[in-house]
């Protein structure tokens, strides 16, 4: 029963990741957001609860070290961070996410008592038309 856990735990690590980007990549922060499901099962619309990985970048010249980047999933009331690397890139794994009603707020905040912290960004993760990968939009407002 381990020897299972620990195989399923590393196909999940080892496999391909289906990454969408957002619609609306105009804005600082936006360019580089994607979701995927790490050995998606054969219909996401038959399992649409997932862990997932989120992947961005905070699309700024010269991060600060030590930035952190939040996740906060509204409808399931679960929060995430990470903290991003030297290229502004980041990465959250294992985010529980129903891919039939969500809605995830991001944002980054620079380390400091006043560090900066960048605007609220809201997104909306659906089911692609395959039934096996993530479409991600950028809601205006927000969800």
């Amino acid at each position: 029963m381990i020897f299972r856990a620990i195989l399923v735990a590393a196909l999940v690590v080892l496999s391909a990741c289906n990454t969408h980007l957002p619609t609306r990549t105009d804005r600082p922060f936006t360019g580089q957001f994607g979701i995927s499901v790490p050995v998606p099962p054969p219909s996401l619309k038959a399992a649409p609860v997932q862990y997932v990985e989120v992947q961005g970048n905070l699309e700024i010249e010269a991060p600060t070290p030590d930035t952190r980047v939040f996740l906060y999933e509204r409808s399931g009331a679960r929060g995430y961070f990470v903290y991003a690397d030297q290229f502004g890139d980041f990465e959250l794994s294992a985010v529980k996410l129903d891919l039939t009603d969500n809605c995830l707020e991001v944002w980054f905040e620079e380390p400091g008592p006043e560090g900066p912290v960048s605007e609220h960004r809201f997104y909306v993760a659906d089911i692609d038309e395959d039934d096996a990968s993530v479409v991600t939009m950028e809601q205006a407002d927000e969800c």
